[in-house]
């Protein structure tokens, strides 16, 4: 079976072979692996503040999903800055730099290391303000890495993999023009202004989508990053989520749906109180199932197993113990209870971190391999 049928039967929740296998991993951990198995990282230190998904680091170079032959390789990322242009250094340390950014926000990221940025300041804090820079978010061809992209998908095609088109919900588009505060409060207070925004993002979100798919990118899935919880449980309420968020996820994830792409939605943190809502906008699988956060697959899997697949859920903090025996269990115990309803598909429960060493990750895969099949 190749990959792209593996995963494919997977979020239709049908039998496949065997378990299909995904991840993420950290920058710190790609680059220090690369060096051991002999391809070394070409570092983008841009990369590192603005983009957590790419783990493609020059054109013709493999990325870590196709070192270790993983099934699902995502692809386009739009971005979605309202100006697409270099951020304005403030203050720099040897350690962190304070930056302005295309979308008017200043924030303090560490300079050598991944990391969510300290939120400082947000410039559009009125919607006098986003009236005023609202047109700036136009779709755009110079909105994907189309010189990335390309020899990706067209490597992860001629391998069979899955090839998911990769974006963001408004809520996490709209968190880095608002910032969680501003955007929080005006739900309460200035709610019109709220569902303005949301929209736009929305709109212009699937014209990216579909304007990716025009040129002839066209994929098997869709992921799409949202995270829009903490580890106790949603930014939001279930009223507010389902007020301000569901009616503009209906509407981007119907986009893949029409054109036969499950969606998988990534939100870090608790979403347990929002699970069927999500269910009902159109998710077909949720990911990370962040362990520390109460997401256990164990538990999830009984629950939603015949309704949601599910994308992860193996615990970084005992991959970083790197005892062979805690890892075998770890996947052990997780793949009887998530198996049986054939929705599952490996991953972490966040990206791998670099006190994971490459042993363990090669344990962990050969595990999921080895407990992961199904006949």
């Amino acid at each position: 079976m190749t990959s792209k049928e593996r995963v494919a039967r997977t979020l239709a929740r049908r039998q496949p072979d065997r378990v299909p296998i995904y991840d993420k991993f950290w920058f710190e951990t790609e680059r220090q692996w690369r060096e051991q198995l002999g391809c070394p990282f070409v570092f983008h230190p841009e990369r590192s503040r603005f983009d957590w998904g790419a783990t493609s680091p020059e054109t013709q170079s493999r990325t870590l999903w196709e070192i270790f032959d993983l099934d699902i390789t995502e692809v386009a990322w739009p971005d979605y800055r309202l100006r697409l242009v270099e951020p304005t250094v403030i203050e720099e340390t040897d350690e962190w730099v304070l930056q302005r950014d295309g979308n008017e926000a200043v924030l303090r990221w560490w300079k050598h290391k991944m990391g969510t940025p300290e939120h400082v300041a947000f410039g559009i804090d009125t919607p006098e303000k986003w009236t005023e820079l609202k047109p700036l978010l136009t779709p755009s061809r110079e909105r994907v890495r189309w010189d990335e992209f390309w020899p990706l998908y067209r490597r992860a095609r001629a391998a069979e993999r899955f090839i998911c088109f990769c974006t963001v919900e408004p809520f996490e588009m709209v968190k880095d023009v608002l910032g969680h505060e501003i955007m929080l409060k005006a739900m309460l207070k200035q709610p019109e202004w709220i569902h303005d925004i949301f929209d736009t993002y929305t709109r212009v979100a699937i014209r990216m989508f579909e304007l990716v798919e025009a040129e002839g990118m066209t994929c098997d899935g869709a992921f799409i990053y949202g995270d829009m919880a903490y580890n106790t449980g949603p930014f939001m309420s279930p009223k507010h989520f389902r007020e301000f968020l569901k009616p503009y996820h209906k509407r981007m994830f119907a986009e893949f749906h029409k054109r036969g792409m499950p969606v998988i939605f990534h939100s870090d943190g608790d979403i347990r109180l929002v699970l069927e809502d999500l269910i009902e906008s159109g998710v077909d699988a949720i990911n990370p199932l962040e362990a520390k956060a109460n997401m256990d697959v164990r538990e999830l899997a009984p629950a939603y197993g015949d309704r949601l697949g599910f994308v992860g859920g193996i615990d970084v903090r005992v991959l970083m113990t790197n005892d062979p025996d805690k890892v075998r269990e770890e996947v052990r115990s997780k793949l009887a209870a998530a198996m049986p309803y054939h929705g599952y598909i490996y991953h972490s429960d966040h990206s791998v971190p670099p006190g994971v060493t490459l042993e363990t990750y090669r344990t962990l895969l050969d595990e999921v391999r080895r407990l992961g099949r199904y006949d």
